[in-house]
């Protein structure tokens, strides 16, 4: 059978926590009234749920400790509380329980308490507190021994060593550089002979990107003004030689075209001479 869980709380904050903060964020967590809130952070160890499985304690776990809170999460068998001394609720108590907030649960679970020690109802064996828990169980957290494992060695993480082999390795000096001295910057140059030139003049020493072209004009010459450049134009075209001896005029008023691609006349509007509108 599975293992089975209790939950707890005695009012510890996690570290960097206020009471101020964590009270608040639980009164929302479990909708709490003020009550509750005391018997919470009373300093006994209150039972928030009994005999839950590991998902149901570890959804409590994150929900406290997100707001605050370190619960106290004990083995149902380790208090002497297993699931099967738990005796079941009949099924009125399971349909009242239902409609209950978190706060009237955990209120429920404390008058159950009260009552036990002040003799008004016999506690049973499934309603045992955990070891080293207050007799109280008031919906709240027993604490453990100090130095006590939470988890349960198959619980653990078993994190393996690494073998690693450092003989060829050594510590330097403190302060002792880890790369070779970089070599010294050059010294700046000297600009002493240097001077701004006017806006816009040339710099004769600038070098050029580009080869300047020097062309060959030794044949060439300039004609005499008004030269006519009409031998420069080129020749016109010459007439296309058409072939059109298959070809001849039709006599004046032939038709154009054949009698199906004419365009015909409008048809007449019909005679209406014999209709007349009534009054």
């Amino acid at each position: 059978m599975a293992t089975r869980y209790n939950i707890y709380y005695a009012g510890q904050l996690l570290e960097g926590e206020r009471l101020e903060a964590v009270r608040p964020r639980l009164a929302k967590l479990f909708n709490a009234d003020q009550q509750t809130l005391d018997r919470l952070f009373s300093g006994k160890a209150q039972l928030l749920k009994r005999d839950c499985d590991k998902a149901t304690a570890l959804k409590y776990k994150q929900a406290m400790e997100k707001a605050g809170a370190l619960p106290l999460i004990r083995a149902s068998e380790g208090d002497g509380m297993s699931a099967k001394a738990v005796t079941p609720a009949r099924p009125d108590e399971q349909a009242r329980e239902k409609g209950m907030t978190a706060a009237e649960k955990i209120a429920a679970l404390a008058a159950a308490a009260d009552a036990r020690e002040a003799g008004r109802q016999p506690a049973s064996a499934g309603d045992a507190p955990p070891a080293g828990a207050e007799e109280t169980e008031t919906g709240g957290v027993s604490l453990a021994p100090v130095g006590a494992d939470v988890l349960r060695e198959e619980e653990r993480t078993v994190t393996a060593s690494a073998v690693i082999d450092t003989a060829g390795l050594d510590l330097g000096e403190q302060g002792q550089r880890l790369s070779p001295e970089p070599p010294r910057a050059p010294p700046a140059p000297d600009t002493s002979h240097l001077e701004m030139g006017a806006v816009g003049e040339a710099i004769p020493t600038l070098p050029r990107h580009q080869a300047e072209l020097s062309p060959d004009i030794d044949g060439l010459e300039l004609s005499p003004s008004g030269t006519d450049f009409a031998d420069c134009a080129a020749p016109p075209a010459e007439a296309p030689q058409l072939d059109l001896s298959a070809l001849d005029l039709a006599p004046a008023g032939s038709d154009v075209l054949e009698e199906a691609y004419r365009k015909r006349p409008p048809p007449e509007a019909p005679a209406t001479d014999h209709l007349s509108l009534e009054e």
